[in-house]
C-alpha cells in the first residue's frame, strides 16, 4: 500500500479528484496488487515539509510547490518564475502552460537531477490559469489602483501589484474573505474560481478585475524514488501513462471550476468587470521584465539560462497552436472577449489536444 499526502484539498478537490481516478486506475491495471492509502487537506503533510515527508519515506507520494523551498529546489524555484509567460486566457494558460511545465520536469535535467538528490520521482505537472485581482471597488486605471491593497501569494504577483500602484498586504491565504469584508485588503490576487470554490468570496468581492498576473507554476506530484526504483519497469510505464492522463483530469478540472465563475461574472449582476485596457500593458511589461531578470538570477546548475527560457517559450507557442488547430484561439483582454471565454469554459473539451500530448510527450518519455 502507498501513501499518498496532498495538502491543497481532499478528494472532491480539483487535485485529489484527478488522483484518485490516477489510483483507481493503477489498482486496477495490476490486479489489485497497488493500493493506496490517502492523507487530504495537510492531514500528515503540509505545504512546506511535503518534500522531506516523501524525501523520507513518510508519505510515498505528494503534492510540491516548488517555489516553497528555495534553498532545496533552486532551479524548480527558479523556473516558477515562467508563469509570467502567458496570455491571460484560461484555456492556453492551462493546457498549454501545464503542458510545457510537464515537459520540462521531466526533461531538463539540472530540474530532474535536483528532485533525484531530494530522493524524488516526478510524477506529473500541472499549471493554474493566470491570476487576477478580485475586489471591492472598481479598478480600471492607474488613478484607481493608487494605494490600493492587495494580497498576493509571493513575489510573483506583488511585481505586477506593486507596478500597477497597489499596496502589497501579507495575509494569510485563509483570511482573505475576512480581510475583504473588514476593509483590511481592498483586492486579492488569486483566481476567479475562488468566487465559487474555495474562499467563495462571491459574497464580499464586487469587481472582477481581469488583469493578467503570472499563473502558480509546477504544482508537482513526486514519489520517493527508492520506491519509484524498486518497481518493475512495466509498474512504472503504467504510472507514467496514467500520470498523464491524471494532468488532463486536473486541466479539464480547471476549465469547469473557472466555467462557475465565467458563469458569475458573466451575469454581471452582483460582480462587474473592469476594463483593463489601461493596465494589462503595465503588467505585461512588469511580466517581461520578470522573465528577463530570470536570466540574471539563474542558479550555477543552469548553464544557459537564456535557451532554457527561449525553449520554455517555444514550447508554449507548440502547445497554444495545437490549442488553436483544436478551435481554441487566444482570447483578447477586452470584457466582451473575456466574458465570452469564460462563458465557454464548459465546453472545452481536451480530449483531441491531449492525443497530441500522449503522442508528443507521454510516449516519448516512457520508462524504459
Amino acid at each position: 500500500m502507498l501513501k499518498l499526502a496532498d495538502f491543497s484539498g481532499d478528494q472532491t478537490a480539483n487535485f485529489g479528484a484527478a488522483m484518485v481516478k490516477w489510483e483507481e486506475a493503477i489498482t486496477e491495471r495490476t490486479d489489485g496488487k497497488i493500493t493506496f492509502e490517502n492523507y487530504w487537506s495537510a492531514s500528515l503533510l503540509g505545504a512546506t515539509d511535503t518534500l522531506h515527508g516523501v524525501r523520507d519515506g513518510v508519505a510515498d507520494i505528494g503534492l510540491i510547490i516548488p517555489s516553497y523551498y528555495p534553498q532545496e529546489l533552486p532551479v524548480g524555484s527558479w523556473i516558477s518564475g515562467l508563469g509570467n509567460a502567458l496570455s491571460g486566457s484560461t484555456v492556453h494558460d492551462v493546457a498549454a502552460g501545464g503542458a510545457a511545465a510537464y515537459e520540462n520536469a521531466l526533461t531538463f535535467e539540472p530540474l530532474v537531477e535536483e528532485y533525484a538528490s531530494h530522493n524524488l520521482q516526478v510524477l506529473q505537472v500541472s499549471s493554474s490559469p493566470a491570476y487576477n485581482l478580485l475586489c471591492t471597488t472598481p479598478i480600471e486605471s492607474e488613478a484607481d489602483a493608487q494605494g490600493k491593497r492587495g494580497r498576493s501569494s509571493g513575489p510573483a504577483w506583488t511585481g505586477t501589484l506593486e507596478a500597477l500602484g497597489m499596496q502589497s498586504v501579507s495575509l494569510a491565504f485563509n483570511e482573505g474573505y475576512e480581510g475583504l469584508q473588514r476593509g483590511v485588503i481592498d483586492c486579492m490576487v488569486i483566481n476567479p474560481n475562488q468566487l465559487v470554490s474555495g474562499l467563495q468570496l462571491k459574497d464580499v468581492v464586487t469587481d472582477f478585475v481581469p488583469v493578467t498576473f503570472a499563473q502558480l507554476q509546477a504544482s508537482t506530484f513526486v514519489m520517493n524514488k527508492d520506491v519509484w526504483d524498486s518497481f518493475p519497469v512495466e509498474l512504472q510505464q503504467i504510472m507514467h501513462e496514467e500520470s498523464g492522463k491524471a494532468a488532463l483530469e486536473i486541466w479539464q478540472g480547471y476549465l469547469d471550476i473557472e466555467a462557475g465563475a465565467g458563469e458569475l461574472i458573466a451575469a454581471g449582476d452582483s460582480i462587474r468587470t473592469s476594463d483593463v485596457g489601461e493596465l494589462e500593458p503595465i503588467a505585461q511589461a512588469q511580466r517581461e521584465g520578470a522573465l528577463k531578470a530570470m536570466v540574471d538570477n539563474a542558479p550555477a546548475s543552469v548553464s544557459d539560462p537564456d535557451a532554457v527560457i527561449q525553449e520554455y517559450m517555444d514550447r508554449i507557442d507548440f502547445w497554444t497552436s495545437v490549442l488553436v488547430d483544436e478551435g481554441y484561439e487566444v482570447a483578447e483582454r477586452t470584457p466582451e472577449a473575456i466574458l465570452e471565454a469564460f462563458a465557454g469554459l464548459g465546453d472545452v473539451d481536451l480530449s483531441g489536444y491531449f492525443e497530441v500530448f500522449e503522442e508528443e510527450f507521454v510516449s516519448a518519455t516512457m520508462p524504459n
